[in-house]
């Protein structure tokens, strides 16, 4: 730890500012995905032609499988927010390489698998349940466990593997419990400010349609978490 942030107060400030600063950047773009995922729910409960929309959608996921949830996440997390972020990127921020694309397209495949089966385990654990205890539950074991333990330390490791120029020594070298640390804990401080209230309305849907919500929430949330990773210092071995 450096000898700025040696203090709990610095050390937090380190953590929340890159959140900030993702969140000034981009909120348009973080508004304008919030409210179609607000207008979409609230068509699915109040509008039956809606419903009957999506839940074609719902059975599209369920017939594709895990196909369905890499092609999408790679969408919504990939392609969608960079046509955004075209829009919306601030003057002066550096447009990504082909190659930076292709990383994380290839990235964002991955974590659509690992939540759709992350989610499939909760409704088995949990139930499909819409009460207020059961939706808790739900974005507790999803915030404090999964996104903190499993789902951001993959991210991490998965841009470590790029910036080190997908050295095997270097990785090795680069892969410290204080880099994955002052990694994970900016994009989680940023997880925590968006997904929570998002989760309580994608926990609340059916569960075949719960996979097809978080990828509007993750076509925002991405905007963000890609925002953090290229301000991020890159690791010295």
């Amino acid at each position: 730890m450096t000898n700025e942030c040696r203090t709990p107060l610095a050390y937090l400030v380190k953590v929340i500012t890159p959140t900030w600063q993702a969140l000034r950047a981009y909120w348009p773009a973080i508004l304008l995905i919030q409210g179609i995922s607000l207008c979409l729910v609230l068509s699915y409960y109040w509008i039956p032609s809606a419903q009957a929309v999506l839940g074609r959608i719902a059975e599209l996921k369920v017939g594709l499988g895990l196909s369905f949830a890499a092609v999408t996440t790679v969408f919504s997390g990939g392609v969608f927010p960079e046509l955004l972020k075209r829009k919306f990127r601030p003057k002066g921020s550096p447009e990504p390489s082909l190659g930076e694309l292709v990383h994380q397209f290839m990235m964002w495949a991955f974590v659509g698998i690992f939540v759709d089966r992350f989610y499939a385990l909760q409704s088995v654990v949990f139930g499909d349940g819409s009460d207020v205890a059961t939706l808790v539950i739900k974005v507790l074991i999803d915030q404090f466990l999964f996104t903190p333990f499993l789902c951001l330390p993959f991210i991490t490791l998965w841009f470590l593997a790029r910036e080190t120029n997908y050295s095997i020594s270097q990785f090795r070298a680069s892969v410290r419990l204080s880099v994955i640390r002052d990694r994970v804990l900016p994009l989680w401080a940023t997880a925590l400010s968006f997904w929570p209230v998002m989760l309580l309305i994608v926990y609340s849907l059916p569960s075949a349609l719960q996979f097809p919500l978080f990828l509007l929430g993750n076509s925002a949330f991405s905007i963000l978490m890609i925002f953090i990773i290229r301000h991020q210092p890159e690791p010295t071995s």
